[in-house]
């Protein structure tokens, strides 16, 4: 099988040609393979925080032939290029190629290579579905794909074709085990962060003035916008939290917006909640400081980028705003992020510190897993990679993130733990500003204010389904 190999990010279609396979790292196990000769049999192992059902693989490994070769692993990547989420998404690609790489330079998964075929999807769902046709036969799984209404438009090919991908969206729906059947999601998602991110601002302000606070929700239309409008609402309401502006799926990039930022300077809110894109945000946030407002902001995850305190807003942004985060940021003093900062020194000395790289760690150690654990069980079909999804049981990823569970109920496996960071200006100024690198030792420039939690209305939300309804 042929591919065309292209330096990453030139050009739409992308084959990032990487060479063999095994690597230790800080969420996964030593990545040695039991012999292939062995006899099956079935032990319980818990490895590095990660509790999977060990079954010793006969030999050889079965493979399509097309999906998976003698020497060479192909996986699928549906991403965001050149839409409104694609400054973040490159950071995770990146980190994707760079953990690969490294991966590759140490040995190899069943003896394998693993080449990734990178497609672009401008953000579009059409787009998206058209190009999961064209990976469909040539992949042996999706290791990322861009977009929540995009992921859940190819749901019923992915079942259809025993294909497993991971999602790069934090919708609630993925816990589901049936809205989220042949996914593996990484984190926590869009209601349990805004859920956790008004329980804390609202202590904050009554620990501070004796008062609770008024809220201004705006955000996106979808799953992203709406599912976070959910968790934000029911906050608000279980709190009993005045909302003096409702602006749920009102945001939409590259329209008018002005009347989302007069709405929110007009409501005098205590602190406003926003879910969009950094550049959609700037335009909110400066209009509604031009308007008058005098408020504090919280923004979702997908929001907020530190590279914004390089703008006119940033001394603006770094002292009235909160990050809520699903995840930690690059350099966070947290015990996974050694080999992570390791790795992406080598490959990248040259490139900005960007936090979206940790997600993009996150997504590799879940394919890496699933496949060793396919390897490992003889099976590295796509339907094979499908089953041995069902049985890796829970992943840690040592601080990175809070865990997760993938198997048993949406109650069981939903994870409700997030974390609030600031922007840190003085740090973002004292690396070099947008001249920071991590071979000069450069990190995230956010400062942590309070590590993942969960607070009591996200530990106690029966959660028996999606917040928000896609389509509904």
């Amino acid at each position: 099988m042929s591919r065309q190999r292209r330096p990453f990010r030139s050009v739409s279609v992308i084959a990032v040609a990487l060479a063999l396979v095994t690597v230790a790292c800080a969420t996964d196990d030593d990545g040695s393979a039991p012999p292939l000769t062995a006899p099956p049999s079935s032990t319980t192992s818990t490895t590095a925080g990660l509790v999977v059902n060990t079954t010793v693989a006969p030999s050889p490994v079965k493979t399509d032939g097309v999906t998976v070769t003698d020497d060479t692993i192909y996986l699928g990547l549906l991403a965001d290029l050149t839409g409104y989420f694609s400054g973040t998404v490159i950071d995770v690609l990146d980190a994707q190629v760079a953990f690969w790489s490294k991966v590759n330079e140490d040995g190899g998964i069943a003896g394998r290579q693993v080449e990734l075929i990178i497609e672009d999807t401008g953000y579009s769902p059409a787009l998206h579905a058209e190009k999961y046709g064209v990976l469909a036969d040539e992949v042996v799984m999706i290791a990322h794909s861009t977009g929540s209404p995009h992921t859940l438009g190819i749901l019923p090919d992915l079942v259809a074709n025993d294909h497993l991908a991971v999602p790069v969206t934090w919708y609630s729906g993925w816990s589901d085990p049936v809205l989220g059947a042949n996914l593996l999601e990484t984190g926590s998602n869009y209601c349990m962060e805004s859920m956790n991110a008004i329980s804390w601002l609202s202590t904050d302000f009554e620990e501070r003035t004796g008062e609770r606070p008024t809220v201004a929700i705006a955000t996106v239309p979808g799953d992203y916008g709406l599912d976070s409008y959910a968790g934000a609402a029911y906050a608000a309401e279980q709190l009993d939290l005045e909302v003096v502006y409702n602006g749920a799926g009102t945001i939409i990039p590259g329209a008018d917006l002005l009347p989302v930022s007069s709405g929110i300077a007009q409501s005098g809110a205590d602190f406003t909640w926003l879910a969009t894109d950094p550049l959609t945000m700037t335009t909110v946030v400066g209009t509604a400081l031009q308007l008058g407002y005098t408020g504090r902001w919280a923004v979702a995850m997908p929001t907020f980028s530190d590279r914004l305190l390089g703008t006119a807003l940033g001394d603006y942004i770094a002292d009235n705003m909160y990050m809520s985060a699903l995840m930690a940021p690059l350099g966070a003093d947290v015990q996974g992020m050694g080999p992570v900062l390791e790795v992406l020194k080598e490959e990248y000395p040259d490139r900005y510190p960007a936090a979206g790289m940790v997600e993009g760690y996150l997504e590799f150690s879940v394919t890496k897993r699933v496949l060793e654990y396919a390897a490992e069980l003889g099976d590295l079909t796509p339907a094979g990679v499908v089953t041995a999804a069902q049985g890796i049981g829970s992943l840690s990823y040592q601080g990175l993130s809070p865990s997760n569970i993938f198997s048993g109920d949406a109650n069981t496996t939903v994870t409700r733990a997030t974390a609030i960071y600031k922007p840190d200006k003085e740090l973002f100024d004292a690396q070099g500003g947008l001249g920071a690198s991590l071979g000069n030792g450069g990190i995230s420039a956010m400062a942590m204010i309070a590590d993942f939690f969960a607070s009591d209305l996200a530990a106690n939300y029966d959660f028996r389904g999606p917040c928000y309804v896609l389509g509904g």
